[in-house]
């Protein structure tokens, strides 16, 4: 059986920034990873302990999962508070 990973990494130091790295895996071989630079004024990158005690509270009840709402959250990061850095590492 094949096995593939996406993980999404994110390195912070409790402040607004953060970088945030991309990678994919096929059975167990790095295939790329990309890293993002993170920055916004006014929002934090995915800080999971909050956003988790905030889910716990609140969406249960509204039926969507933590998980869909951690994409979202990252997606969202990478793709307007970002820009990647050079030189992303796609492997043969």
């Amino acid at each position: 059986m094949n096995k593939t990973i996406i993980s999404i990494e994110v390195q912070d130091n409790g402040d607004k920034e953060a970088t945030i790295i991309v990678r994919g895996e096929r059975n167990n071989q790095i295939m790329f990873e990309e890293k993002f630079d993170s920055k916004d004024e006014e929002k934090h990158p995915l800080r999971l302990h909050l956003l988790k005690n905030r889910f716990i509270n609140k969406f249960p009840k509204l039926g969507d999962s933590l998980g869909i709402i951690c994409f979202r959250k990252l997606f969202n990061d990478i793709t307007t508070r970002s820009k990647i850095k050079a030189n992303p590492d796609y492997r043969d």
